[in-house]
């Protein structure tokens, strides 16, 4: 045999494995490619049952706080505030943006805004917490907590470069409920109340470079003394809020409910909000936003949710 030909035989026998590697690639990166989707799947179905499990923990909490409260009316004589160290350190918060009214919203829902010369009908919309917000939009905020304790609410503008204004506490105030921040399991805080004028927050920069609104939600199991309350919020200290933050912040766990981002406030919500002694139930709407905590337990339960502006400056 001559070399040429032994030469050629070498090159027909490299190109055919060459071929055959190729082919053996090509048959494993389908299968490959294919199991991306079923991951996908896989996930989304662990979140869907994840975002389904807070809910029914969540409504369950206010079954439970009714029995609790049923019994110790029931027992009360005492004055004692009764534990809740076995409820889970949970906090349930709904975003509503408020739209025109239209012919499909329920009228015992509807918020009137009194304006100088005419009455605009308002209802309130759940968004979600991804929400991009235009400027000049009015929002509302609902929270509940399924521990009894005190609620506060601080606001910090975020800016561009990754800083943050100094904080002020905006609920409580004298201005919404008296003062009043008790909270309970099944009892929905309205922040702005329904009685305050204006009863929404007005989405609006303060500074060009400003990207959004960071609000942070502290429920304590007993009230924190020496805070100085008016009908305005209150400044607070970068130093009093970094002191909070290391005394109660906490690893938690956020979702979100699927299919009721969209959803109209409804009267059960509305009569809820107005009256402290009207508590939601069981079979009532959750939350749009469920937090849990995931760390170490602090005695207190302080979240973090970001409201941020939107890049366009369009009005919706």
């Amino acid at each position: 045999m001559s070399r040429r030909v032994r030469d050629r035989q070498v090159g027909l026998f490299i190109g055919l494995l060459f071929l055959a590697l190729t082919l053996s690639a090509l048959q494993i990166n389908p299968r490959t490619a294919a199991s991306s989707p079923a991951v996908s799947a896989q996930q989304q179905s662990d979140e869907d049952q994840e975002r389904q499990l807070f809910a029914k923990e969540f409504l369950q909490t206010r079954a439970t706080g009714m029995q609790k409260r049923t019994t110790q009316t029931q027992r009360s004589t005492s004055g004692r505030i009764q534990s809740t160290t076995d409820t889970p350190s949970m906090l349930g918060i709904t975003l509503w943006r408020l739209r025109p009214a239209d012919q499909k919203d329920d009228t015992q829902a509807r918020l009137l805004e009194q304006e100088s010369d005419s009455e605009v009908i308002l209802i309130g919309e759940r968004v979600g917490a991804e929400t991009m917000f235009q400027e000049g939009q009015k929002v509302r905020l609902g929270v509940e907590s399924p521990r009894s304790g005190y609620l506060y609410v601080i606001d910090r503008e975020h800016y561009a470069d990754g800083t943050y204004s100094e904080p002020y506490l905006i609920f409580p105030t004298l201005k919404t409920r008296g003062g009043d921040n008790s909270v309970v399991a099944g009892r929905l805080v309205e922040i702005p109340d329904q009685d305050d004028r204006p009863f929404y927050f007005k989405m609006n920069r303060h500074r060009p470079d400003q990207t959004g609104e960071v609000l942070t939600f502290i429920v304590t199991p007993q009230a924190i003394p020496n805070l100085e309350l008016s009908r305005k919020a209150l400044k607070l200290t970068n130093d009093q809020f970094a002191q909070w933050e290391q005394k109660w912040k906490a690893p938690t766990r956020r979702v979100e409910l699927a299919n009721h981002a969209g959803k109209a406030y409804t009267k059960i919500e509305m009569t809820a909000g107005a009256n402290k002694t009207t508590l939601l139930g069981p079979t009532d709407l959750p939350p749009q936003i469920i937090f849990r905590l995931t760390g170490k337990a602090t005695g207190a339960v302080m979240v973090t949710l970001p409201l941020m502006y939107s890049t366009s400056s369009a009005e919706k």
